[in-house]
């Protein structure tokens, strides 16, 4: 019996966090933005290049994955100028460390829906150890047949720990860099790929008839001399 795809997709909603889930990040609808002090006010701007892979187990909320990484040539703070110089050596030396990255080491729940990671953070050589406060935004089907995940992540961390240090002592520029992470994810299914509720089960292969015996070829019987000339013979 054909059980209709609506159908299909709820039923698979109620179960989504009944076993270990793996997703992919989808760096189009992924953020890490960032709001530091400048003099009397703040500056804000955003990281789009967020790619990587999440993995969280509802039956064990303690347990879980993250390795989440940053392109830093994607910075955006709506002035082109300022973007250039925050790229160059005096702050992330993107030319020579072109990504930041985190890979996560404890899941920690505290919560419906909220927990604490905990892992190592690198970025511009040097690697910290960085909590993650997270909530679970929602899960569902999109679409085109595929299910997502939304998660956000709050985290405060210090410029100078990492080696970008241009005007801390001056106060400018503040040392503390808050770090909120909008991340949308996409569910992975048995074989790596993108779950798709959609896609049309592969068609099976035709029966094939069984080969029948090929008949056997006719022999043209050929003429008997002997008979030809019996009555020329008499």
């Amino acid at each position: 019996m054909r059980i209709p795809l609506a159908i299909a997709m709820f039923a698979f909603a109620l179960n989504a966090w009944a076993a270990p889930e793996n997703y992919k990040i989808d760096d189009s609808h992924s953020f890490a933005n960032w709001s530091v002090r400048h003099l009397v006010g703040k500056t804000t701007g955003t990281f789009t290049g967020v790619t990587g892979t999440l993995m969280l187990d509802p039956a064990n909320p303690n347990s879980g994955s993250a390795d989440v990484t940053v392109n830093i040539y994607s910075l955006e703070s709506g002035h082109r100028q300022r973007d250039v110089h925050l790229l160059t050596g005096e702050f992330f030396d993107a030319n020579n460390y072109p990504t930041m990255r985190f890979v996560s080491s404890g899941f920690r729940s505290t919560g419906k829906d909220e927990g604490v990671m905990t892992g190592q953070l690198t970025l511009r050589g040097a690697t910290r150890q960085v909590e993650i406060p997270y909530k679970i935004l929602g899960m569902g089907a999109d679409p085109w047949g595929g299910m997502r995940a939304g998660f956000e992540g709050r985290f405060t961390l210090k410029r100078s720990d990492y080696g970008i240090t241009k005007h801390v002592d001056s106060g400018v520029v503040g040392n503390d860099v808050e770090v909120t992470l909008l991340v949308e994810a996409i569910k992975l299914g048995p074989d790596g790929q993108p779950l798709n509720l959609k896609a049309k089960p592969a068609a099976q292969p035709a029966a094939t008839q069984p080969a029948q015996p090929a008949a056997p070829a006719k022999t043209e019987s050929k003429p008997d001399i002997m008979e030809m000339f019996k009555g020329f013979m008499k």
